[in-house]
């Protein structure tokens, strides 16, 4: 009762809070107050199956750039009104579920997180720029919440499969942005300057659908085109999309010259290939990857090659440098603030300071240190970092475990998972990819297809401990 009563408590002020809005836009603009209408009729719809809101949430975590084209024609950003949705209509949908089921079952990952959002609190009481500090932890939460709604509304294997299936089709849409706009040699859809100012020796590098830096958009790509991989060699059903999904996302990944996009791509593809190494077809797959790779070696760009070679060309890019001095920076933060770290989203300041400039390739403008786990640990300390990692790491266990349950339909989709989540942890060596969407995306839905494989879904999960048999007709090895 108390749970129906929050949902429609919180239902009413939201109503409200939209006829303010309508009647203060209805006096500034007729046209604009008509507009809002249906626009209120969509957000009410979407209210009612917080799932659809859901999708709409993963959808543009990595199509954010199409997402602030539409946040220009609302009150408030897209994803601000989508969580809004989806928590409001996961909260009034809540009382048809077993109490203790109202926010998704149980596991050590969701407590990991919960206590990694408290030690962030912690540690921002301590920090020495509380206002950048108040922002980070701002920002943290509302993309840790996507954890949250996956874990309550991933509660069937369909439902699953079908957020899996929107994050791979994503790598799809924001692959031919890039591409079109390497054709075109404009920019399409990104605004943001992250998104817009990165190149190499005069190249514009593409961030494809996204607002990220191009680096973090390729990793957002590297993660769906890996995915893609896995259901193409292990899954029957829609392998022509899946298929297609490598072919443009790869061209994609070279095209955004990301360096640590390629390192982790060609890590995950050893670590596959040696996990299926026997397999009858093996043989056949080398082939066919090595036929692939001399066709299209041909269309490579020179640029793109010449990008790869500064990897081992010392001193050929001050950028190398500046994360050689990222790091450095961010040990001697840690070394003296091992506790409580320097505080959220304070590193920047700490990089601007006088006391580094000496350090090689360091700029005097606030950057964030370029490794994720170097950046948690030098801004949360020794604890924050072990709760990341916490959470990471128990995300991936929860994945292995359900492909090891071999039920059908769902085990070939966490191994997907498991794939596409390790190809974007080791991606984020390179970047401060721990506050982005997919980071807290990925864990989730690992940890959900867990709770499937045990039948613990909220929903008709349709697979438990006892149906363990092989995968049905729509999974195949490769």
């Amino acid at each position: 009762m108390i749970w129906r009563l929050t949902g429609y408590l919180l239902l009413m002020g939201g109503l409200g809070f939209l006829a303010l809005l309508l009647i203060a836009f209805s006096a500034v603009s007729p046209k604009m107050g008509v507009m809002l209408v249906p626009g209120l009729a969509i957000g009410g719809l979407v209210t009612l199956n917080p799932f659809a809101a859901l999708l709409l949430l993963v959808t543009f975590s990595h199509l954010d750039a199409l997402a602030s084209i539409l946040s220009q024609a609302l009150p408030l950003s897209a994803f601000k009104l989508l969580t809004v949705a989806a928590l409001g209509g996961m909260l009034l949908q809540g009382y048809r579920k077993p109490r203790q089921l109202r926010l998704g079952p149980a596991s050590r990952t969701k407590s990991l997180v919960m206590l990694f959002l408290i030690w962030l609190c912690i540690s921002y009481l301590t920090c020495k720029f509380p206002e950048a500090g108040k922002d980070h932890v701002i920002g943290f939460a509302s993309v840790i919440v996507l954890f949250f709604l996956i874990v309550a509304l991933a509660d069937t294997p369909g439902r699953l499969r079908g957020l899996v299936w929107v994050l791979v089709g994503t790598g799809l849409v924001s692959g031919l942005f890039v591409l079109a706009e390497g054709v075109l040699g404009v920019r399409l859809v990104a605004t943001e300057a992250a998104a817009t100012t990165a190149q190499f020796e005069g190249q514009a590098r593409s961030a494809g659908a996204s607002n990220y830096n191009p680096t973090t958009a390729a990793h957002m790509l590297l993660c769906t085109v890996v995915m893609a991989a896995v259901l193409f060699f292990e899954h029957k059903p829609l392998r022509w999309f899946s298929g297609a999904v490598v072919l443009i996302g790869m061209a994609g990944l070279v095209l955004t010259l990301a360096r640590s996009a390629a390192i982790a791509f060609a890590l995950i593809a050893l670590v596959y290939m040696w996990q299926n190494r026997k397999h009858r077809l093996f043989p056949l797959m080398l082939v066919c990857l090595a036929a692939a790779a001399a066709a299209a070696v041909p269309f490579v760009p020179e640029v793109y090659w010449e990008r790869m070679g500064t990897i081992f060309e010392q001193g050929s890019d001050r950028t190398l440098l500046r994360r050689f001095s990222y790091n450095l920076i961010g040990l001697q933060l840690l070394w003296e603030n091992p506790v409580f770290g320097v505080g959220p989203g304070n590193y920047p300041h700490f990089y601007a300071g006088d006391e580094f400039r000496w350090y090689p390739g360091r700029e005097p403008a606030p950057r964030q240190l370029h490794n994720s786990y170097m950046e948690i640990a030098a801004e949360l300390g020794v604890v924050g970092l072990a709760l990341f990692l916490g959470v990471m790491l128990s995300a991936m266990k929860a994945a292995l475990q359900a492909v090891r349950a071999r039920v059908p339909g769902l085990s070939v989709f966490a191994k997907a998972l498991a794939y596409g989540f390790a190809a974007f942890l080791i991606a984020s060596l390179f970047m401060p990819n721990e506050d982005t969407k997919f980071m807290w995306i990925l864990p989730a839905l690992c940890v959900a297809a867990r709770q499937l494989s045990l039948g613990e879904g909220s929903g008709d999960a349709g697979a438990g401990p006892a149906n363990t048999g092989k995968a049905g007709s729509g999974d195949g090895g490769i």
